[in-house]
């Protein structure tokens, strides 16, 4: 195995043909984690939010989406935004923008769910004690409750980014050149260094999800995020909605930090 020798390749596993052609390997994976973060950051906020609402024809369809979504797995969600999405908009798109909106797809579900659980662990107090000083309940939710579970959510955004970061790796099944590629060209190119090159992208991903987190650890000691009540998934808590139900729930069913579906 000559694995020293692999490292004349070093440039060609960081940035791919780039600069006598497009950006790829190890640097490409950065750019599709940071992109598909971006892109699916609000669109997971909404659904995490809608999710806690009592309104069935708003918190069904978040449900769904973050269900079907979660339940499928990546390398399908690839393929079908590759293969559909030429037919639905009737254009050509690009192997780069194809990986880019199926993982922004994929992203938005679980942030879901980190912005879900960032809200239920703001103490409800926070929300009464703003609404009782005159806000309104845009202004609480603004200024009172989302900060406070941004905080709580920052380690957690964090480690899902290091497990995104990963994820890119799959996309080389429709010819994105990103760093796994890189390893597959050149141990075609050159068999006698396939395992050395194997080896290379492995330390290439353990560099980069290493520092990550490591970033997730310090970030969680500084902000001193700690341990809060679990709530069950399916609550639903409408006192956070900008448009609440105003429905009479009895006190002894339903808690008052919301409502529960029926039968829990």
């Amino acid at each position: 195995m000559d694995f020293p020798g692999s490292f004349s390749n070093i440039k060609f596993y960081l940035l791919g043909a780039y600069p006598n052609g497009p950006v790829g390997g190890l640097l490409l994976n950065i750019v599709l984690a940071i992109l598909a973060i971006a892109f699916s950051f609000l669109v997971g906020a909404l659904l995490g939010y809608s999710r806690l609402s009592c309104r069935k024809y708003i918190k069904v369809p978040s449900v769904l989406y973050i269900e079907i979504v979660r339940a499928t797995p990546l390398i399908m969600l690839i393929f079908w935004f590759y293969f559909f999405l030429p037919y639905v908009l009737g254009k050509n798109i690009s192997v780069f923008w194809s990986a880019v909106i199926a993982l922004s797809i994929y992203a938005a579900a679980y942030e879901a769910e980190i912005f879900r659980a960032g809200i239920l662990a703001v103490p409800r107090g926070q929300m009464e004690a703003a609404l009782t000083s005159g806000m309104t309940r845009y202004q609480a939710m603004k200024f009172i409750v989302f900060p406070q579970a941004l905080k709580i959510m920052v380690p957690s955004l964090v480690s899902f980014f290091v497990s995104l970061f990963k994820d890119t790796s799959v996309t080389f099944i429709i010819g994105v050149i990103e760093l796994t590629q890189t390893g597959i060209i050149v141990s075609q190119r050159q068999p006698d260094k396939m395992y050395a090159s194997y080896l290379c992208v492995a330390i290439g991903y353990f560099i980069v999800c290493f520092s990550m987190s490591h970033l997730a650890r310090m970030l969680e000691k500084k902000i001193g995020v700690f341990d809060l009540e679990s709530y069950r998934p399916d609550a639903c808590r409408d006192e956070y909605m900008l448009m609440p139900t105003h429905r009479k729930i009895p006190d002894e069913k339903v808690p008052a930090a919301g409502c529960y579906p029926p039968g829990l």
